[in-house]
């Protein structure tokens, strides 16, 4: 068993004006310690009869107080990792109480790769070169940054937090289809466009984003694709050391 509630009720707070968050919590942590008790004691698992009398008698009688238990429910569970089929129930019914993710667009990645570059070496975000245009004859794609070491290395922040599958497609192919255009650039022997790309916040439109990556990966031009996390931080680091070091030669 396992008893899980929101961090912060204030939905319900601006609902009900007399809502105490405070009284309401210590209900709820106090249902939570009884679960971990019972679940100390090793037990077959319960049927729905006995998850109900557990309730009543453990947690809340009927009628007790204001607060109620609704009927419990049974469910077909599509993977044997209880922990992955309790993470979608709880998003599932908590999803209107829960306060939103904040979306990582291409101005957050943007900042992030700024600011890690500051991080890293102060001078370093004063040192690459901004909003730099590379052209060809039928069009020209103005990338966010540029560095060099050894390659020259354009960049440009290519989120695919989106809110549904169609968006994430139709982003993928618009880019598939610069990067061809402007996958040779003639005045310049050594070059790669690095992505800086951030996954989808809903965990549902994962596949849609392995086939987003795919279609970049199809293309022949000269190409890194960098996820905002950890492989952000890195390179980040990397860039920064290149454009210090250039000062130092």
């Amino acid at each position: 068993m396992e008893f899980r509630f929101p961090d912060s009720f204030r939905r319900i707070r601006q609902l009900y004006p007399d809502f105490s968050e405070r009284q309401l919590k210590v209900y709820l942590t106090a249902f939570r310690k009884r679960v971990t008790q019972e679940n100390s004691v090793l037990k077959p698992v319960p049927s729905l009869e006995q998850f109900t009398t557990f309730i009543t008698r453990e947690l809340l009688a009927v009628d007790a107080t204001v607060l109620q238990f609704g009927p419990p429910k049974k469910a077909l569970a599509h993977t044997s990792d209880t922990v992955e089929v309790a993470q979608q129930y709880y998003d599932t019914f908590f999803r209107a109480v829960q306060e939103r993710p904040r979306h990582k667009d291409d101005d957050f990645l943007r900042r992030q790769f700024n600011q890690l570059l500051a991080q890293a070496a102060p001078a370093a975000a004063k040192l690459v070169l901004r909003d730099v245009e590379v052209p060809n004859s039928k069009t020209s794609v103005k990338f966010d940054a540029a560095w060099q070491n050894g390659t020259f290395n354009y960049v440009k922040a290519i989120s695919f937090d989106l809110v549904n599958p169609t968006e994430i497609n139709r982003k993928s192919v618009y880019c598939h289809g610069w990067l061809d255009l402007v996958g040779k650039v003639p005045e310049i022997d050594n070059y790669r466009f690095d992505l800086l790309v951030a996954p989808p916040s809903r965990r549902e439109l994962y596949g849609e984003y392995e086939k987003a990556l795919n279609i970049l990966n199809d293309t022949s031009a000269p190409k890194r694709i960098i996820t905002e996390g950890q492989e952000l931080v890195e390179y980040s680091e990397q860039a920064a050391h290149y454009l210090i070091e250039g000062t130092l030669q």
